[in-house]
């Protein structure tokens, strides 16, 4: 059960690239107190609700480099999410075989729609560390644009991409 203080106090932390443990210090440092009246384990108590610095307060804002106000008031919006894999995969299962036969003529559309998956899947392949999607999509792509050869010649690519 996380408080607004807490929250705050994490984020505002966080921020800063501190260590519970750092915070701690630099609180007994501004307060003036030798020791460590306040630990890193008090810190992080603190930040997941479970007790709450009243007598710190004070202190708290000014290490931080805060008003009261902004600890004890309503917590800050959280920043947008980190686009996932998701988010650069065109509509669909983008790895599932196309349903195309090999060999049939495509139109704009469908060439439309491979470069949209193509370019997905490059996207993908950035993200993904360590897995290579392009070998599924030059898969695809290969097979849906061959062009028909006479009877028996061999198929043979239309058009040569590179990955």
């Amino acid at each position: 059960m996380t408080t607004v203080i807490g929250a705050s106090t994490r984020r505002l932390r966080k921020q800063r690239g501190w260590t519970q443990a750092r915070l701690a210090w630099e609180l007994c440092r501004a307060a003036g107190v030798q020791g460590k009246p306040v630990s890193a384990q008090e810190i992080s108590r603190w930040e997941a609700g479970r007790r709450t610095p009243r007598d710190w307060l004070p202190f708290l804002a000014a290490v931080l480099g805060v008003t009261v106000e902004v600890l004890t008031g309503p917590p800050v919006p959280p920043e947008p999410a980190m686009p996932s894999l998701a988010d650069y995969l065109p509509e669909g299962d983008p790895l599932a075989p196309l349903s195309a036969r090999n060999g049939r003529r495509i139109g704009e559309g469908v060439v439309r729609d491979l470069h949209q998956r193509v370019h997905g899947l490059r996207l993908a392949d950035d993200v993904v560390y360590g897995l290579d999607l392009i070998g599924r999509a030059m898969r695809d792509l290969r097979a849906a644009i061959t062009s028909t050869g006479k009877p028996g010649i061999p198929r043979r690519p239309a058009a040569t991409f590179s990955a």
